[in-house]
């Protein structure tokens, strides 16, 4: 305590010339700080978009350039109720197809799935509901439709019970809307806005369809059915994969031949996860090269200071000091120094992080982990560049030390 009260002395006394050796510290710590809430916040952004898309879900392709073995419905009945983790399982079946908007012919994609295929459905409800089971087992021609795209085509969103026509090929279905899921207020902006300017053919739409209204009315086969997706809990994708995978390879007596392929994007987060935290370091250290300018800038004014000091340092040796306590009390004072450049560039780093989230379409994220790497970063500045003025102001022979004018 001593020797902080001392540092703190002394830095009372050369206020100007502390706070430009500061500047160095304190740029650094506010670079590395805002890169990395840039970093974190990209991050958390990528995971939720990607949560967004999945919806939790996992596919499973069977690869036919190694097998031409298919799966039925009932074999997915099977996959489901081998793995108890599994909400859901729907096939991959979709078609393209065409839908006339104020004259013009824009492109439609048909999802079609078995009733589970609502886990899909991660914004909620405006109105109306998802197709059930018994839709699909009949083949109901019915759809669900987001509140956006009904915006965009119909000119209003409040179409529940509505029919219309979608062509695909020669081929075309009539389908009746029974529920619309909720958009965000940004993605119904947008589309007044695309309403007005005319560009609603530059959107591209999607249906959620019952898989038999595909095969009865487009000819889909579902009796052979080369992959599907499941749906877990978030966070257990990964571990409900293999034990899917398992199963499947079973049903199709595929083990060993490495023909079924886990799809999830639970992985593809893992794998962006990595190239940004690569990036953000990177970032981060060409930033974190002011910290060494910093650094030698303690170096020097500490050596400054034991050159001022040097009477002083023969006084104390005189009466007793031991070495390593004078190597102790400069080590504290340049800890000290950049410490408190280091607390200032983090207060600044945050204003910044602040002011650049009005900038960004994510919130940049501060960890507390940022909050202990600028401590130890801080103390660790100072105690390595502060030991050669440290160790030069220990190793002063006292009588040499007194005769300095």
């Amino acid at each position: 305590m001593e020797y902080v009260i001392s540092a703190f002395s002394s830095i009372k006394q050369n206020k100007g010339r502390t706070l430009l050796t500061m500047l160095g510290i304190i740029i650094g710590i506010a670079s590395v700080i805002t890169i990395l809430s840039i970093g974190n916040g990209m991050k958390a952004y990528v995971n939720s978009s990607l949560d967004d898309m999945s919806a939790g879900g996992v596919t499973i392709n069977i690869d036919k350039k190694k097998t031409d073995r298919y799966l039925t419905i009932e074999d997915l009945n099977t996959i489901k109720e081998a793995v108890p983790e599994i909400l859901g399982v729907t096939m991959n079946l979709s078609s393209g197809a065409t839908i006339n908007v104020k004259g013009n012919d824009c492109y439609v994609g048909l999802n079609g799935g078995t009733a589970d295929i609502y886990n899909e459905v991660t914004s909620g409800f405006y109105a109306g509901r998802f197709f059930r089971e018994d839709d699909v087992e009949m083949g109901s021609a019915v759809c669900v439709i987001a509140q956006r795209d009904a915006l965009l085509i119909f000119g209003t969103y409040d179409v529940l019970d509505k029919e219309f026509t979608v062509e695909a090929g020669a081929k075309s279905i009539d389908l009746k809307i029974i529920g619309i899921t909720s958009s965000t207020d940004a993605e119904l902006q947008s589309a007044y806005e695309a309403i007005k300017r005319g560009e609603q053919s530059y959107y591209y739409y999607s249906l959620y369809v019952p898989y038999t209204v595909l095969s009865n009315s487009l000819g889909l086969n579902s009796d052979k059915l080369d992959g599907f997706k499941f749906y877990t809990t978030p966070g257990m994708a990964d571990e409900i994969a293999l034990k899917a995978k398992s199963v499947t390879e079973n049903i199709l007596d595929l083990r060993g031949e490495n023909a079924v392929k886990i799809q999830s994007f639970a992985s593809m987060a893992s794998t962006y996860n990595r190239i940004l935290n690569v990036v953000t370091m990177v970032v981060a250290l060409i930033a974190a090269i002011s910290l060494i300018v910093g650094g030698i800038g303690v170096m020097n004014i500490m050596t400054v200071t034991v050159t001022e000091r040097t009477r002083e340092i023969g006084i104390r040796k005189s009466l007793g000091a031991r070495t390593q306590y004078i190597l102790l009390q400069f080590l504290t004072e340049s800890a000290v120094i950049t410490l408190i450049g280091g607390f200032i560039g983090f207060v600044g780093g945050v204003a910044f992080t602040a002011i650049v989230r009005n900038f960004m379409s994510f919130p940049p994220v501060i960890n507390a982990s940022d909050v202990i790497l600028v401590v130890l970063i801080s103390i660790g500045d100072g105690l390595f560049f502060g030991i050669y003025p440290a160790r030069r102001a220990a190793a002063l022979n006292p009588i040499d030390a007194l005769r300095q004018e």
